[in-house]
């Protein structure tokens, strides 16, 4: 018996992404300085909704989730009266 295994078209899925895909995944909100003089933009994941940060200097990114922000201001005394 012999038998022919196809393989199916690839899905949108499948394929691979292009170059930057977590840019198209973000939106774009406010470009700062650090005490240092380092550039940042400060995005909103489109998805999430999660603040994310990058540094033009590195290109790294960093997100802190809204849990974690509520917990820096009680931190800080949000809830204190």
């Amino acid at each position: 018996m012999n038998a022919t295994i196809e393989r199916p078209i690839r899905r949108k899925s499948e394929q691979k992404f292009s170059k930057g895909p977590l840019d198209r995944e973000l939106e774009f909100l406010w470009q700062d300085r650090g005490p240092s003089g380092t550039t940042y933009n400060l995005y909103l994941g489109r998805i999430s909704r999660n603040p994310v940060v990058r540094s033009l200097t590195t290109g790294k990114y960093f997100m802190l989730p809204w849990s974690e922000i509520i917990e820096l201001g009680v931190e800080r005394g949000l809830d204190k009266k």
